[in-house]
């Protein structure tokens, strides 16, 4: 190509002898290509230069292909896992992920959604941090179609897919009070989070439900204040037998503060985790675990997607809820005192 000269699909398609619309399908990501032409288009591409204006292509057929993903924290191996399965069936129906990561700050949030938004996207799949009106205000007002996911309850006005905290947290301490726990302390970040207050709420009612007196550990939302918290609690006198945590980070928490107490895992404190994570079935010993079922929450959230996009919104929006599963190892074990 002459100096100064745009490279153009066309020239793309072209250098790799297949024609327009065939390299168009290639460099937009879409299927119904050979792997051979495939690659000879890719490879002209490179050899020439030339890169693909998703956005412009959006503005020339009206339509985008692009969706929003705007999650609270990446350090969270759930929202790792959620953002793993919506890709995957995001893909398989032609879309593509855009990804915002909020750092559990609304502040944050808001420009993450914004930012977004300004690249043309189709539909939103939004994650909260704390509270939903600010960021459904700003989707509302450029009519994107929105679906919300786990810091979620049903009185949202959109469509919602969580687990069952609640029932979830529950089933979690009468797994450890049938283990002979009474002194069960539940670690969480804040009560601003919906998903945190259902947690408390299922063990506050299995504990009270038992005659046990709820230990109430709260975090905050920083990584960094939840070990000093959880190990305060460890060196009482009354120290709890049970640690039940409320996600991945306060169970990395816990496992240091329990360390740091001089404590054996599990024979002087038991510890259950809301989250898993494969790292929990690989540590001497294996940490027993709330299971959230991530890839049918993921398949719920983007049909959900799906509808709103081919316009088959219903009048009411939809909230969905699934059951999680107890995956007992060996950090809970029977507490032979019994008190």
């Amino acid at each position: 190509m002459p100096a100064g000269t745009s490279v153009t699909l066309r020239d793309v398609a072209q250098a790799a002898d297949v024609s327009l619309g065939t390299a168009s399908k290639v460099m937009a990501g879409r299927g119904g290509v050979s792997a051979r032409r495939a690659e000879s288009v890719h490879a002209a591409a490179r050899a020439l230069g030339y890169r693909h204006n998703g956005i412009a292509a959006d503005l020339r057929r009206n339509r985008s292909n692009s969706i929003g993903l705007v999650i609270p924290d990446l350090r969270n191996s759930f929202f790792v896992d959620l953002i793993h399965a919506l890709e995957t069936f995001a893909s398989a129906d032609g879309y593509f992920l855009v990804l915002g990561h909020a750092n559990e700050n609304p502040a944050t949030e808001m420009e993450r959604i914004r930012f977004v938004l300004s690249r043309r996207v189709a539909g939103m799949i939004l994650l909260p941090c704390q509270g939903h009106d600010h960021a459904l205000a700003e989707l509302r007002q450029c009519h994107v179609p929105v679906v919300m996911a786990d810091r979620v309850n049903d009185s949202m006005p959109a469509n919602t897919v969580a687990t069952d905290s609640v029932h979830a947290a529950y089933t979690g301490t009468q797994h450890l009070l049938s283990l002979g726990h009474r002194r069960i302390a539940f670690a969480a970040n804040t009560l601003d989070l919906t998903n945190t207050r259902d947690r408390v709420t299922g063990y506050s009612r299995a504990m009270e439900e038992a005659g046990a007196a709820p230990q109430l550990i709260l975090c905050g939302t920083e990584n960094d204040r939840a070990h000093p918290a959880m190990l305060e609690a460890l060196l009482r006198p009354e120290r709890p037998s049970a640690l039940f945590t409320s996600g991945t980070p306060m169970t990395l928490a816990a496992l240091s503060a329990i360390a740091d107490a001089d404590l054996h895992l599990p024979s002087e404190v038991s510890l259950l985790s809301f989250d898993d994570a494969p790292w929990m079935s690989v540590l001497s010993p294996h940490i027993s675990a709330i299971r959230q079922p991530v890839e049918a929450i993921s398949r719920a959230i983007w049909q959900l997607m799906l509808a709103e996009l081919k316009g088959g919104s219903a009048a009411a929006p939809s909230h969905l809820s699934f059951k999680a599963e107890l995956r007992p190892r060996q950090t809970t074990v029977a507490w032979p005192h019994r008190g």
